[in-house]
């Protein structure tokens, strides 16, 4: 491992990390989203939703340097709300900050995210990549993520942003 990582640690996320986290993600999207076409009050508070219903395996974790800042966080959130399934998928997300990708961070939060998950009820996680964001698909390539297709054209709504659908047995 690059002596740089020897450096980062893998923490929860608190809830006064929001705001690094959230600033994060806006910043991240652009290789998946339309960020003008977002009412960022509304995407805010369904952010800050999924981000208060932390609880089990469906938490954030974040990669801090020695100094606690933040670099990057990777997140669980429930994927279904069947009863019977409801602990059983789980959908991922990573986001690194600007300054530091490249670095190894994402690969080593889906890393420790994925240990974990193996401990938990979870049988699959699920992700959602980009096409053109070519190291997030080498990524999850080494993680052991399945890409089973390409999300299809909707019927209403743009189609800027053509991705993968990837699986993850745990």
């Amino acid at each position: 491992m690059d002596n740089k990582l020897d450096t980062i640690s893998i923490r929860l996320a608190l809830d006064e990390d929001f705001e690094t986290i959230y600033a994060i993600w806006l910043d991240g999207i652009e290789n998946s989203f339309d960020k003008k076409a977002i009412d960022e009050q509304a995407v805010r508070q369904k952010f800050r939703s999924n981000f208060q219903e932390r609880q089990g395996i469906f938490i954030y974790w974040l990669a801090v340097d020695g100094e606690q800042n933040i670099l990057g966080w990777q997140s669980l959130i429930r994927y279904s709300n069947n009863p019977f399934r409801q602990d059983t998928y789980a959908e991922s997300s990573t986001y690194i900050a600007k300054h530091t990708r490249t670095q190894g961070i994402g690969k080593l939060l889906l890393e420790h995210m994925l240990k974990e998950a193996e401990k938990s009820k979870l049988e699959y996680v699920i992700g959602f990549v980009s096409l053109t964001n070519a190291a997030a698909r080498k990524i999850t390539e080494e993680t052991g993520w399945m890409e089973v297709g390409i999300i299809p054209p909707p019927k209403k709504g743009d189609y800027i942003f053509p991705k993968s659908f990837l699986v993850r047995p745990v």
